[in-house]
């Protein structure tokens, strides 16, 4: 009982913590996609502001230092461009994911055909549909996926939060 006593107040903090960001994800889904795609951008120029000074101060022993440098400089660039462009990043991002859905559907096809005649295949094949129509939908317009997305995840995280509550509680069993 005095493990719970102690534990209380923080899944009490976690579960108000949690309802907050999900009410935030719900209210303006557009503003956290592109929140997202800002704060991806600034990662990458982070990054490439650290290859690019690494290389500098390493510049005598690395090899191959020309062209890591390059690099550093590209994803600098392709960074700062990120920042001040979060709609076409938040496109190619959704056109990475909506590639690797295709792939992963034509994966299960693939899979389907060879087992036909092993099992029944028909799970695998509804498995690639759903990647098909993920990765289709995901190419054709990111930005509203993205939205869809993160609804969904602010809706798992207001009831999560609402859980995380009731556990601490009334459940007694966090």
């Amino acid at each position: 009982m005095y493990t719970f006593n102690r534990l209380k107040p923080m899944s009490m903090l976690l579960g108000i913590v949690l309802l907050i960001v999900g009410i935030v994800f719900l209210a303006v889904p557009d503003k956290v996609t592109e929140f997202l795609a800002i704060f991806t951008g600034a990662i990458i120029t982070v990054f490439g502001i650290f290859r690019i000074i690494t290389v500098a101060a390493f510049w005598k022993t690395i090899i191959n230092r020309g062209l890591l440098l390059v690099l550093g400089i590209i994803t600098l660039i392709a960074g700062i461009f990120m920042l001040f462009n979060p709609d076409i990043t938040i496109t190619i991002i959704g056109t990475i994911i909506g590639l690797f859905a295709i792939l992963l559907a034509i994966d299960r096809f693939v899979t389907a055909n060879r087992l036909k005649r092993v099992m029944n295949v028909s799970p695998t094949i509804i498995s690639g549909l759903i990647h098909l129509v993920f990765g289709i939908g995901m190419i054709y317009s990111a930005i509203v996926v993205f939205s869809v997305i993160i609804v969904l995840i602010g809706i798992y995280l207001l009831i999560a939060g609402v859980m995380f509550i009731l556990s601490s509680l009334y459940f007694h069993d966090f």
